[in-house]
């Protein structure tokens, strides 16, 4: 009772440190990963079983929780706890023994995620994981040594029956009985009183598999060494063990994109471009790229005094009346200019003048020529994508656009592309260099 008293306030300032580890980051990222698990059970020790038996053919039933905390790129801690029965039963010419223990075990690990990005790639669908700890078991062994017609009595032949061999007369009275298998009877040894209680330490192994951004499922394995013998109430050399093969469901309240990735990425930056200039940001201005120390509204396009849908800027008649129909250039439309419109097209007159290259001298077509060929070769001003922004460029026009930068965020989002942080800092100080 005392080693129970004294362990279980250290696993608690344990807990308590895994989960207030972080001081300085977002709630989520303080939060440690939450989990739970079902498995089957099994005793390795000194009850060997029956003939062929495995690791699993005296399999019970077993169940847990875990708390779990990266502390690095790599490393990390975990807290578990494990309940669940052990049992193993040995009947032969010379043996009768059996068993069926409860357990209940507490331990504090040390943990590699191999999906650390040096080993793994963090969004890798499947990585494997391992740990190693220290921690405190309870345990209970009871055994079936009675059924409902009183106790089982061992005979050399390897049944059980009713009435002791040693019995007079006990060839003909006795009667084969079978195990009821109902572990009714505490276990004890009868020359030493030991405790009930033991240091363990586990080791596990497995593989995690994502299901969702927030969600892993885990298939392990645990061998877990004790530090006692009488797991089975027999101690006969050596200490007993347990196997323990689990699944499970762990929930991730911080992602390693979002603790790891982002963190020196100021995403709140991007809400505060303003591209073209006009004091309104990007993501409030209706009207884009409006040309420099052009006067704007409350939604960044330009000022239009007399609603003529023809901003000041451009408008050669500034005082339109409400309601006039103007040209592009803000004028009001009259019917004298309609008029004179429509007369001018009936007036026009087109006219072809066709000449043949033979009608030019030698002088003037090599001049012809000299002309064409500088304005072929001329060369055009192009802008050079950087190599590793160039499959940005969806639709190969050589030039990244805003839609463009989107895609390559959500993607880095997604895990979808290789940059950084910083290269994302990059490509928005390229698109406003353009």
């Amino acid at each position: 009772m005392t080693k129970t008293n004294t362990f279980l306030p250290v696993l608690f300032a344990l807990l308590i440190t895994t989960i207030s580890y972080g001081q300085g980051k977002s709630s989520l990222e303080k939060m440690p990963s939450i989990g739970g698990h079902i498995g089957v059970l099994s005793y390795m020790g000194d009850v060997s079983g029956s003939k062929g038996s495995t690791v699993y053919t005296y399999w019970r039933p077993g169940y847990g929780f875990y708390l779990e905390k990266k502390i690095g790129s790599i490393f990390g801690v975990s807290v578990n706890g494990l309940f669940g029965k052990v049992s193993k039963s040995q009947l032969d010419e010379s043996v009768f023994r059996n068993f069926e223990t409860s357990i209940m075990n507490f331990d504090v690990n040390l943990l590699l995620d191999f999906d650390n990005g040096k080993l793994i790639n963090q969004t890798s669908v499947f990585a494997p994981y391992f740990s190693i700890g220290f921690g405190y078991l309870s345990f209970d062994p009871k055994g079936d040594l009675k059924g409902a017609s009183g106790n089982y009595y061992h005979w050399d032949d390897g049944t059980l029956r009713d009435v002791a061999q040693s019995t007079p007369g006990s060839d003909t009275l006795s009667n084969i009985v079978i195990r009821d298998y109902t572990y009714e009877s505490s276990l004890k040894d009868s020359t030493k009183s030991y405790a009930k209680t033991s240091f363990t330490v586990p080791i596990r192994f497995g593989l995690k598999f994502k299901m969702a951004r927030n969600l892993d499922a885990r298939i392990g394995v645990a061998y877990i060494m004790t530090f006692t013998d009488y797991l089975d109430n027999y101690a006969t050399g050596g200490n007993d063990n347990m196997f323990y093969t689990s699944f499970g469901l762990q929930y991730n309240f911080a992602t390693s994109e979002s603790s790891g990735k982002y963190k020196d990425f100021d995403f709140s930056e991007l809400d505060k471009v303003d591209s073209d200039g006009d004091g309104i940001k990007d993501v409030e201005d209706l009207c884009q790229n409006t040309p420099p120390s052009v006067k704007v509204d409350n939604v960044g396009c330009p000022i239009d005094t007399d609603k003529d849908k023809v901003p000041d800027y451009l408008d050669k008649e500034p005082n339109t009346a409400s309601g006039a129909l103007v040209n592009a250039e803000g004028v009001t439309i009259t019917d004298e200019m309609i008029a004179e419109q429509a007369s001018q097209k009936d007036s026009v007159k087109t006219e072809r003048r066709v000449f043949k290259a033979d009608d030019l001298s030698k002088e003037e077509m090599d001049a012809i020529m000299q002309d064409y060929e500088k304005a072929s070769n001329a060369p055009a001003a192009v802008v050079t994508i950087p190599e590793k922004y160039k499959a940005l460029d969806l639709d190969k026009d050589n030039y990244i656009s805003a839609k463009e930068v989107t895609n390559a965020i959500d993607m880095f989002f997604d895990g979808e592309n290789n940059l950084t942080a910083k290269d994302l800092h990059q490509l928005i100080d390229f698109y406003f260099e353009q």
